[in-house]
């Protein structure tokens, strides 16, 4: 039942724990289980500042994740996509928390027991103890509930107890980590002098003139460019293209395509299952048989059929067949079941009494038997007092959802609920109150509202894809592997797709922690082969099977982490090594049109320069009508009033800048607003840069691609 399995939620202890076991930063004792330090090299997935990570502890590292996520989420089961998130997850886990721990050891902070205490039974405790401890009914946080439940934890359920000592770990551990964040915040300090100069920088202002030559005047086809003035660009800006390690591929893929002989056969096949589909007399056992989809019981209205079979599914006896057709590359078949005149939504209200073994009320006692007698009495006293339904349903009930409402369920649709439930209410009538049994317990329903009814379809659909047979995979793959073994290199990986007439996809800057590629969502397989260090570039991969297709791929680009090489940049920096070339060019041109500042107002309209007028202030980043513009505006505040400025190369344009007037910041005596936004800037700093910083300063080796 949709609606009754609210009360199937978990105390409020399991809803931080997703949020516990997947912090990026707080401390654990993952450290201290890892295993000496010179464990095995086959067993160490990872070593960070020395710090040996063994594969086993985490790999039970991130099965633990995987539980809280299933439990937090109620799967069962996670998806291969979930499963890799949360192994990165747990990556980022473990680092941090290895950097971490390193950090606050060398610092001495440490978390007492007064502290921990406090943050758990204190006048302000910690967030994740409002959390746990939070009443369900009421939403309310009491205090008393955590002295209680700390009296008797030796007498808890085993796994509550382990849940609350797991609470307790993170409280310490977020405890420690603010206060690491917390010693470098309060650690700035802002002396006068530098809120002046901020105050200053941001309210002394220059009235001035500029004049920009733009450099989309020249024309990108008169600028030559040499290796040396790639090298030149290469040398001096080498430093802002910091990169993490990726690669770029090349690829083909061999679709698995049904043959024709494959239809013709699935046809056959098809039209001999039509014939006993028609005749069967048990159509829900043969639905679930042979389709790819289970039989499904849900009472249709007429329009939510698909069309081909709407108009006649409601217009025909029982037992009339349709089909097989084809959509979507599926064949499907249909057979009208049964017809009845139903509504399509229902209202009632219910007491619930579960029994031990029912999973909805973990603190009940009752056997079923005894269950079943506490709901014939119930049963009895709201037969005799109607009234008295409400109170029971808001006091005893084990749905504590409906229970918040008077056991109202609300609407809900036909179907919706559990059938024994649905058809309780739909076979009674409004008013009625009665006793049913489901596999959450006892039932007191109490029907309420009907809609009027309307004729609905019980339909039985066979659905069977289209799907390659043994032999057409094998020939395909035969394709893909005659492929891989006859390019050998990139060229020959690009001379066969020409041949072969194929078509030539590729997927560039790959990291080594992407799970999928675009258009290949499981491509962890290809992420690891680019990455494999015995994989040169140019060279030719297995042949990968995917969903439905094969691929063969080539390594065109390895990038490794730090400053690219001047080939892996040209292509990015040619505009930049242009813009350069015409910068040159435009500054030789000005200096020898305007030598001073009397030949400004001839010179720039020769030289077809615009002119611009603004009031500018040293802390813009701005320049207006030009936009970032950073040199342009720190050389200006370098000239003194009427001064004009040699020609600047900026991002947009060569300038020559005039100073008219400078405008000075007025007098301020306290600057304390200065220094709260400076310190208040550092501090917001503090709080999310630490971590980047610990790991751009850390010597990390890992070898997860050798796991995952």
């Amino acid at each position: 039942m949709a609606l009754i399995g609210d009360i199937r939620k978990r105390s409020g202890l399991l809803t931080i724990i997703i949020g516990v076991a997947l912090a990026l930063f707080v401390l654990g004792d993952f450290i201290s289980n890892r295993g000496p330090r010179g464990g095995r090299g086959d067993n160490v997935i990872a070593e960070i500042n020395g710090e040996k990570i063994l594969a086993t502890d985490f790999n039970q590292r991130v099965e633990d994740n995987m539980e809280a996520q299933k439990l937090n989420t109620g799967k069962e089961n996670l998806t291969s996509d979930e499963q890799f998130q949360i192994r990165q997850q747990t990556w980022d886990q473990v680092l941090n928390e290895t950097l971490l721990l390193e950090e606050v050891a060398r610092l001495g902070l440490t978390v007492t027991t007064e502290e921990l205490d406090d943050q758990i039974r204190g006048k302000n405790p910690h967030s994740y103890i409002v959390q746990s401890f939070r009443d369900p009914q009421t939403g309310q946080f009491d205090p008393a509930t955590v002295v209680n439940f700390l009296q008797n934890l030796d007498q808890v359920d085993p796994q509550m107890k382990e849940r609350y000592l797991m609470i307790e770990k993170a409280i310490k551990e977020d405890r420690l980590n603010t206060k690491y964040r917390n010693l470098i915040a309060k650690g700035f300090y802002v002396p006068k002098a530098f809120a002046k100069r901020d105050y200053e920088a941001r309210n002394t202002k220059v009235k001035a003139r500029y004049y920009g030559a733009p450099y989309t005047s020249i024309a990108d086809s008169l600028v030559t460019l040499t290796d040396a003035d790639y090298e030149k660009f290469y040398n001096e800006n080498k430093h802002k293209y910091q990169q993490e390690a990726s690669r770029d591929i090349e690829y083909v893929t061999f679709d698995i395509l049904p043959s024709a002989e494959d239809r013709d056969k699935i046809n056959r096949e098809v039209q001999e299952l039509y014939k006993e589909f028609t005749t069967t007399e048990n159509v829900v056992s043969f639905v679930n048989t042979t389709s790819d989809e289970r039989y499904d019981s849900t009472w249709i209205k007429r329009g939510k059929l698909p069309y081909q079979i709407d108009s006649l599914m409601f217009n025909s006896p029982i037992g009339t067949s349709f089909g097989p057709y084809i959509e979507n590359d599926v064949y499907q078949m249909a057979r009208l079941v049964d017809v009845q005149t139903r509504p399509d939504s229902l209202k009632a209200s219910h007491i619930l009494i579960s029994y031990k073994g029912t999973n909805v009320n973990p603190d009940t006692k009752l056997t079923k038997e005894q269950a079943k007698a506490k709901a014939d009495s119930v049963l009895k006293v709201v037969k005799t007092t109607a009234s008295k339904f409400e109170e029971l349903a808001s006091t005893i009930s084990d749905d504590q959802t409906a229970a918040k409402s008077k056991g109202d369920l609300n609407w809900f649709a036909d179907g919706a609920m559990v059938p024994a439930f649905n058809s309780a209410v739909l076979n009674g009538k409004i008013g009625d109150i009665t006793l049913v049994e489901t596999q959450f317990g006892f039932h007191i329903i109490k029907i309420t509202g009907k809609t009027a009814p309307s004729k609905k379809v019980r339909v039985a659909l066979v659905k069977l894809k289209i799907e390659p047979s043994s032999k057409t995979m094998q020939d395909v793959y035969t394709q893909a592997s005659e492929f891989a073994s006859q390019a050998k290199n990139m060229e020959g990986f690009n001379k066969l797709i020409e041949e072969k007439k194929l078509t030539k996809r590729s997927a560039e800057r790959i990291g080594m922690d992407q799970n999928s590629l675009p258009g290949i969502p499981e491509g962890r397989q290809i992420v690891i082969w680019a990455f494999n260090k015995d994989t040169e570039k140019g060279s030719i991969s297995q042949v990968f099977d995917l969903e439905g297709r094969y691929m063969i791929a080539t390594l065109k680009e390895i990038r490794e982490k730090g400053i690219p090489s001047l080939e892996q940049l040209k292509e990015f920096i040619e505009p930049l090594v242009k813009r350069d070339k015409k910068a040159e060019k435009i500054i030789a041109e000005v200096n020898k049109t305007v030598k001073s500042l009397a030949d400004l107002d001839k010179g720039y309209i020769n030289l077809g320069m615009k002119a611009d007028t603004n009031e500018v202030a040293f802390a813009n980043s701005n320049l207006p009508g030009y936009g970032k513009e950073d040199d342009a505006i720190g050389i200006l505040f370098t000239l003194k009033a009427g001064q004009m400025s040699k020609p600047v190369k900026g991002n947009q344009a060569v300038f020559l800048l005039v100073a008219d007037q400078i405008i000075p910041a007025p007098a301020k005596d306290d600057l304390t607003p200065e220094k709260r936004m400076l310190t208040n800037a550092f501090r917001t700093r503090a709080q999310r840069e630490p971590a980047e910083a610990l790991k751009r300063n850390a010597d990390i080796e890992d070898n997860r691609l050798l796991y995952y």
